[in-house]
């Protein structure tokens, strides 16, 4: 399915590009989403996890530039995720257009998405909202992140710095978690360890909850399906922040 997003963006188109140019920066912009590692020139891996409720899962893959136009600021995208823990799939074509729009800067979006497993069953209204809701919320992060001093500016960096390396950290830990576990020789403890403090670094996940609440409620029959429609159209609009970072350099 083919559908179209737009927002703007209080501030110069050259402002713009400037932050962009930072993946690691932009991408906490799009909520739940975590860079995993840098995979290429121009690829990055990367994890969108979401929850409803009490349920929640988590998108892993890769997102590669495929075409830039960098006099017309333009750039194409192809986006390819996976369920961690089951048979879903998202896989993406993106175009993105950026132009001056008075004092601020008008992206659009425009995307070929396809999808498998329990988000394929949502209807392309449903996906279109979602899309609209997400994109918008990065779209408000985003301008709050221009606006920031340079010291904001700092902290957040450092702190998307030591994210990243605890996502990292996290996938190698649910593959393991998610791998057979051999039997055990030895007698098991006394009694259970002591509860792991959460990191306080590691990204919030996208509450599909809430974003819900932004979408006609009448659409919204199976929460359940939400949530693995909202993983994989965070995914795909991830990419937005890549590709404006990746089709200009200095």
């Amino acid at each position: 399915m083919k559908f179209e997003n737009s927002f703007v963006v209080d501030a110069p188109l050259a402002t713009v590009w400037q932050a962009m140019m930072d993946f690691e920066r932009v991408a906490p912009c799009m909520p739940g989403a975590e860079v995993l590692e840098r995979a290429g020139e121009d690829a990055y891996k990367v994890q969108v996890r979401v929850k409803v409720g009490p349920m929640s899962m988590a998108y892993r893959g890769q997102a590669e530039i495929t075409d830039r136009d960098e006099a017309g600021g333009a750039a194409a995208m192809r986006v390819q995720a996976r369920e961690t823990r089951g048979q879903g799939t998202a896989n993406a074509t993106v175009q993105i257009k950026l132009a001056q729009e008075s004092a601020g800067t008008r992206a659009t979006m425009t995307t070929d998405l396809k999808l498998s497993g329990r988000a394929a069953a949502m209807g392309r209204g449903v996906i279109a909202d979602v899309s609209q809701a997400l994109v918008s919320e990065f779209a408000g992060n985003l301008a709050r992140m221009l606006s920031e001093s340079p010291q904001d500016g700092a902290a957040r960096a450092s702190a998307a710095a030591a994210q990243a390396t605890d996502a990292a950290a996290a996938a190698v830990k649910e593959e393991e978690d998610s791998a057979p576990t051999p039997p055990s020789t030895t007698p098991p403890p006394a009694g259970p360890p002591p509860p792991e403090a959460p990191s306080s670094s590691a990204a919030a996940p996208l509450d599909a909850g809430q974003l819900a609440r932004t979408v006609v409620a009448s659409r919204l029959r199976e929460p359940r399906t939400l949530l693995f429609a909202g993983g994989a159209l965070a995914f795909a609009s991830l990419v937005l922040g890549f590709k404006l970072g990746r089709s200009r350099r200095p």
